[in-house]
């Protein structure tokens, strides 16, 4: 094919009427795009994410949906004495701009206290051992319960008046009482109480005791 019949081509009608044909062609389908785009994402649409903690969920519910955005709880806490249900926290944070039909994230109060496995403290560790693990568990220590025993070596751990044991699940906001020695010995029945620290010394008092008796 030579130039002459190129450019004789190129002057054709039919040749021009296919060329604006494609042309309108594109641009009718991206206007199309674009205009199904704007609408699939509710381009220039925001909705302002109402405040919904501290309310219960059935009415932070009722008061996205009426702002047409949606829910979904995804995590929990516990605080003692706020009812189960309250809206602890919410994602989007409340006052944010977002399209409608967004989802909004919350945490909301536990009915109740998660608990946690006790470790073993009982007769294996010293009171000041036992109280900086519990309390850094989260748990809450009452008043000690003195018992007879080594100074401050811990016996037992009581919860309600009961004892509890290693690997016994907890609720993380019980008070619990650590059963301690007192480093006493002999309880308030006999007429004298002995010190850990003073047996040697009472051995050595029976010894008399006994000679001064093979000698009558």
């Amino acid at each position: 094919m030579d130039i002459k019949h190129i450019i004789n081509r190129m002057k054709s009608a039919e040749l021009w009427m296919h060329i604006f044909g494609y042309c309108a062609f594109i641009m009718v389908s991206l206007t199309i795009f674009l205009w199904g785009l704007n609408f699939y994402t509710h381009h220039g649409e925001g909705v302002e994410v109402p405040d919904v903690k501290g309310l219960t969920f059935d009415t932070a519910e009722d008061k996205l949906d009426d702002a047409d955005l949606n829910v979904l709880v995804v995590d929990s806490d516990y605080i003692k004495g706020l009812a189960p249900g309250t809206v602890l926290e919410q994602t989007p944070k409340p006052g944010s701009i977002v399209k409608s039909g967004r989802t909004i994230y919350l945490t909301v109060n536990a009915a109740n206290a998660p608990t946690r496995a006790l470790p073993d403290l009982a007769d294996n560790s010293s009171i000041r051992q036992a109280q900086v693990k519990l309390r850094a568990m989260g748990f809450k220590l009452g008043p000690v319960e003195p018992i007879d025993g080594e100074k401050d070596w811990v016996y037992a751990i009581k919860y309600n008046g009961k004892k509890v044991f290693a690997g016994d699940r907890v609720p993380t906001d019980a008070t619990l009482v650590l059963v301690v020695g007192t480093g006493l010995y002999g309880g308030e029945n006999d007429s004298i109480q002995y010190r850990i620290d003073d047996v040697g010394d009472y051995s050595d008092a029976l010894n008399e005791d006994d000679l001064n008796e093979e000698d009558l």
